[in-house]
């Protein structure tokens, strides 16, 4: 069937929609994204980015921009607040450092604030030609069985403004917590609004405080107060966080009365040095905990904040809705082509709702800690890196190897770090670095392969024939969906006329890392392929072997 004549609609233009869009403009799916503010958005909001978001910046083209932009978490300085003290409690690597892998090249979280991160995520999508409208609001919609009509009111003459009835194939709201789209879908947003914990968070100029370090003034180990360094600003610019943990405090006011704020400055650290000269925004949060029982109904989708909010607590907000987004977009790609198979849609809900559901047990957890003045509750590790969150038992995922038969079950937490064994269907899909492209003669790593805008297979062999056999079945799916990439084993001599022309790349696993990350014997790939599939946003959908498995699991993709 021809592919949808209409867009997709994007309504929102932070992180979630931005990365929406762009992956969807990656697959060469025509585009419309709105954002109701009248201007982008300023702040230092969802400052870490974390190693698995990263990887989805690698895959979208980003990534060189955010490292440019960006810094390492700085070591942090934490202070005594009077009347206990002023002096310095304690420094520490709020995260530590890791070091990467292979499997895994980006191990460590960084800072860089939502406001930058949204200006590089424009900047590349009017590199494919969509520019994000400002000023425009969505204010209903109605859906049919082959599109949506969305009723859209731009800036223009008259009270309110120009209207416009729009239609979409698809729409996705990623317009947040008060958006539009949640509540014309009539989802409920359970969860509770924890009263207990609230923020006062901004930007400001500060003078007399150190710009080499994250400074966090601390009671105990509840923090009251928290000037990080805005790296990609003026020197005198920081973000502020004051924490709403002291019941006997108005911290709302704050917003308003900023001299009060600034009087809780000098209250808290006791330095008189420490003074605020401009605050260029200023906030009053609580700390909700809420999520929908599903992203979606028919034609409409939602990702992100729209789709569930929690407390602060670990950096997750950000990173876990940019997944939420890069998960959906392939899949809407697909059914905006007329190529999706029944139920594809529908894993988005499937796939990203217990991973969710386990994101906000997990930063709750932290949250009750802190609240509870227990030792190391803002201590953060790998577990809140989202290497480790999987799509194990995935309705389109199919583990078809013999071989791992004796791995362990998936665990029931599919957002801790470190219960992962071999891999499996379902998981991230490692990196391996030093691969020879025995074509081009170069080197390069299988991340440098991978594309948001193709399922690729990876054929471990060290015959011809036994690649033939797969790489003719793939031949039955569209090219511009499906690629293929042929990997040999370290000590296989390759003939110079042994060029496998059916094969998108063949690669030869130089140092072993490919086939010992993806957990491949080369001694069994003689006779039959092992074959693994990596989706285009990044996880495995398939391992099996042969050309039998290759069918089986696009049979569960394509229609």
């Amino acid at each position: 069937m021809a592919p949808q004549a209409h867009p997709v609609l994007v309504v929102g233009a932070g992180p979630t929609g931005l990365i929406a869009a762009l992956t969807l403009r990656h697959n060469g799916i025509p585009v419309r994204i709105l954002e109701k503010a009248d201007k982008p958005f300023t702040g230092s909001r969802a400052l870490g980015t974390h190693p698995r978001t990263f990887e989805v910046y690698k895959f979208l083209g980003v990534l060189p921009d955010i490292l440019r932009l960006g810094t390492p978490v700085p070591d942090n300085r934490i202070y005594k607040c009077p009347p206990e003290g002023t002096e310095l409690a304690k420094e520490l690597k709020n995260l530590g450092r890791g070091y990467p892998t292979p499997g895994m090249p980006f191990y460590n979280m960084w800072v860089l604030g939502q406001d930058v991160t949204q200006r590089v995520l424009r900047t590349h999508l009017e590199k494919h030609g969509v520019r994000v409208e400002f000023g425009t609001e969505l204010r209903a919609f109605a859906q049919h069985a082959d599109r949506v009509e969305a009723h859209i009111v731009k800036p223009g003459e008259g009270p309110n403004g120009a209207e416009e009835t729009f239609t979409a194939s698809y729409l996705v709201g990623a317009d947040g917590a008060r958006g539009v789209v949640r509540k014309a879908l009539g989802l409920q947003f359970a969860g509770v609004t924890r009263e207990d914990a609230t923020a006062v968070l901004g930007d400001v100029r500060v003078r007399g405080v150190s710009r080499d370090h994250w400074n966090r003034w601390m009671k105990g180990n509840v923090p009251a107060l928290s000037l990080l360094p805005r790296y990609t600003h003026d020197p005198d610019v920081f973000g502020i966080i004051a924490f709403g943990l002291d019941a006997t405090r108005d911290y709302a006011r704050f917003v308003e009365d900023t001299d009060a704020f600034k009087q809780y400055v000098r209250e808290v650290t006791g330095r008189p040095e420490i003074e605020i000269t401009e605050f260029l925004g200023l906030s009053y949060v609580k700390f909700n905990i809420r999520m929908v029982s599903e992203f979606g109904k028919g034609r409409v989708f939602i990702a992100g904040d729209a789709a569930h909010v929690h407390s602060p607590t670990g950096g997750q907000g950000m990173n876990s809705s940019i997944m939420d987004a890069f998960n959906l977009a392939w899949k809407l790609t697909l059914a905006h082509k007329n190529l999706a198979a029944p139920g594809l849609l529908a894993s988005y809900t499937a796939e990203r709702l217990p991973v969710i559901k386990n994101m906000l047990t997990m930063t709750t957890e932290v949250l009750d800690k802190a609240l509870a003045n227990k030792e190391g509750a803002w201590e953060r590790g790998a577990r809140f890196f989202q290497l480790d969150v999987h799509y194990r038992g995935s309705a389109i995922t199919l583990e078809d190897d013999p071989e791992r038969e004796g791995a362990p079950d998936p665990p029931v937490n599919v957002y801790t770090f470190g219960t992962m064994g071999r891999v499996r269907a379902g998981d991230r899909a490692p990196d391996a670095p030093h691969l020879l492209d025995l074509r081009k003669g170069s080197v390069g790593t299988l991340f440098d392969v991978l594309t948001p805008a193709k399922h690729t297979v990876l054929v471990f062999t060290q015959g011809n024939s036994a690649a033939d056999n797969v790489l003719g079945a793939l031949r039955a799916y569209p090219a511009a969906h499906v690629q293929s990439v042929v990997i040999m084993p370290a000590f296989a001599s390759v003939r110079e006329d042994a060029e496998l022309p059916g094969a998108g790349w063949v690669l030869k696993d130089a140092d072993r890392h490919a086939y010992e990350g993806y957990s491949v014997d080369h001694a069994t790939t003689g006779h039959e392929a092992v074959v693994v599939v990596v989706r285009p946003d990044g996880f495995v959908g398939a391992i099996g072997r042969g050309a039998g498995s290759v069918q089986a699991y696009f049979a569960k993709i394509l229609c």
